[in-house]
């Protein structure tokens, strides 16, 4: 009973003990292949899109903003947290290889898991990576989280607010493993792929049969088939075969053209794509790609891809990392802007918009990680053509009366010849 509840706790999600899955996964797929996160990563596929989303989030910068009484948000570079989350979480990470770290546990196993050490202050100390392998989501007694972290020396139960808990896509508190939810996808895809070297590896198309006449003595049969592997087995096994005694060859499997191999694994690669939401251009795989919005495939990509994974990086550092009693108008921020830049006409088009709408030169040079130009570059600029909507709609002011005054009257002094406004000047 006690096995069955186990059991019936994983498929539910019912009970104590949170499951990141509520399939029961062997690890044996139907193509007779191993897939678990680790065999998976075997596939270039799956390799290539872990390896652009874990990239893509690692090298963003990553600071702590501060608001002030105005609303404006700035780098508070001075925060313990800022170095914390931009250059070393722990002595043994940096910034970019922790993220990478993180986000690929997640993928691959729908979570990841970083103890915080606190020092005196209260403040994070450390973010210590752990193997999801290791680690059990449970619930205590009075219904909060706590995680239990297995050790060589026992376990460890380490409470909610001391675990910095990345979750994948899941219905509820642990993400879902999508390396179990996609195994059959995998494990086609890896199966192709033995075949296929399987194939070129043996050399001869698979499989023949030799027909002949006579019965062959033990000694005939071991001598054809010793001969049969020297002409045919391995990459250059494309050597003349002579069949004597009324031998005849024939063949009873098809080529991989024939059962379509190629297209197959072209089909596999777009499967396994779906999987980890990844566009199949972001992989290599260019077979319909046009290049004439390639632009915008990129910024699609940063929307639909990296973003979702940087929210949670952020959600989970913003409660976890500041706690209830360090909350100043202090949250994090992963900058997206590197991974939306246009080419270098879009980008000036962009800036000259922005300029005239009030942003000074040193703003603009900075996102483009240059150097100011001195004081001169924080005066802000605006288009004297604009005006506030409420001057557009108000009636335009009457046009002065004439003067009264007869200027004809008076009559002015004569100037001499060759003389401007009484001033002689020279031709």
């Amino acid at each position: 009973m006690t096995w069955l509840g186990r059991m019936w706790n994983r498929v539910t999600g019912w009970g104590n003990q949170p499951t990141s899955s509520r399939i029961v996964h062997t690890g044996r797929t139907i193509a007779g292949v191993y897939v678990d996160a680790d065999t998976a990563l075997k596939n270039a596929t799956v390799w290539a899109c872990v390896q652009y989303l874990t990239r893509a989030v690692s090298q963003l910068p990553w600071h702590v903003m501060v608001k002030d009484a105005s609303g404006n948000a700035t780098v508070s570079g001075t925060h313990p947290l800022d170095w914390l989350l931009s250059r070393r979480p722990c002595p043994d990470y940096g910034s970019f290889a922790w993220r990478q770290a993180m986000v690929g546990n997640a993928l691959l196993r729908g979570n990841a898991y970083a103890e915080i050490q606190w020092d005196n202050r209260g403040m994070p100390y450390a973010l210590w990576p752990i193997h999801p392998d290791r680690v059990a989501v449970r619930r205590a007694a009075n219904g909060e989280l706590e995680y239990e972290v297995w050790n060589n020396g026992g376990n460890t139960v380490v409470a909610a607010r001391d675990m910095f808990h990345l979750r994948g896509f899941g219905d509820g508190v642990v993400g879902y493993n999508v390396i179990e939810y996609a195994a059959q996808s995998i494990g086609w895809a890896q199966a192709t792929e033995v075949f296929g070297a399987s194939y070129f590896g043996d050399g001869m198309n698979p499989t023949m049969i030799i027909e002949t006449e006579n019965t062959l003595s033990p000694e005939a049969l071991e001598m054809l088939k010793a001969e049969v592997d020297q002409l045919y087995k391995g990459p250059r096994g494309r050597r003349t075969a002579i069949l004597d005694a009324g031998m005849k060859a024939n063949k009873i499997t098809g080529t991989p053209d024939d059962g379509q191999f190629i297209e197959t694994r072209q089909h596999q690669v777009e499967e396994i794509c779906r999987w980890f939401g990844v566009p199949p251009h972001k992989v290599m795989h260019l077979l319909r790609a046009t290049f004439s919005n390639i632009e915008h495939q990129s910024i699609e990509v940063v929307v639909d891809c990296v973003t979702p994974w940087v929210r949670l990086l952020e959600e989970e550092a913003d409660y976890k990392l500041f706690g209830a009693t360090n909350r100043q108008n202090f949250y994090t921020k992963m900058a997206l802007q590197a991974l939306m830049r246009g080419d270098n006409a879009s980008r000036i088009a962009f800036y000259q918009g922005m300029h005239g709408m009030g942003m000074t030169i040193n703003q603009i040079l900075a996102l483009e990680d240059m150097n100011g130009i001195g004081p001169e570059g924080d005066i802000p600029f605006v288009s004297n053509n604009v005006q506030p909507l409420s001057r557009a709609l108000q009636d335009p002011a009457p046009p002065p009366e004439p003067s009264t005054v007869d200027d004809t009257s008076v009559d002015p002094a004569p100037k001499p010849n060759g003389a401007l406004n009484g001033k002689p000047f020279r031709h």
